[in-house]
């Protein structure tokens, strides 16, 4: 069972995300893992596995993301699924604009993390990339 600060994070990225994205990503629906939301491909899927307190500062955790981009082979050339996922990565690279939209009274997000990376055959005929982060967030 996913926890409050683990949603919210996959909220808040995912408002951040549909509310920013250029012209490049405006047809390509937005879905949070763990939600019964029929995805058609191309789609981004955020996905947070699991969270780990920050044990000397209260309300906080370490919030594994995972940023899922699923495109089909014969739909989407891999230059163009490249694209995008560069497109993600520079946005999420912009901490300024992800407080802007992310931190209320009752969120903040510390720092997010970059990790690793990767693109991959998915299923068949599909192409998966997935960007990694460890999110820093205070939540209550």
């Amino acid at each position: 069972m996913p926890s409050l600060i683990e949603d919210l994070t996959a909220t808040r990225l995912a408002d951040f995300l549909q509310a920013t994205r250029p012209e490049a990503l405006c047809a390509i629906p937005i879905h949070i893992a763990r939600r019964d939301e029929l995805r058609t491909r191309p789609c981004i899927v955020i996905d947070t596995p699991e969270s780990r307190p920050v044990i000397a500062m209260p309300n906080t955790a370490k919030v594994r993301v995972n940023v899922h981009l699923f495109s089909q082979i014969d739909d989407t050339p891999a230059d163009t699924h490249a694209t995008w996922a560069g497109i993600l990565s520079t946005m999420l690279a912009d901490r300024a604009s992800l407080r802007v939209w992310l931190d209320s009274d009752g969120f903040v997000l510390h720092d997010l993390i970059a990790r690793d990376s990767m693109t991959a055959p998915d299923e068949t005929r599909g192409r998966e990339t997935t960007l990694s982060y460890e999110a820093v967030v205070f939540a209550m």
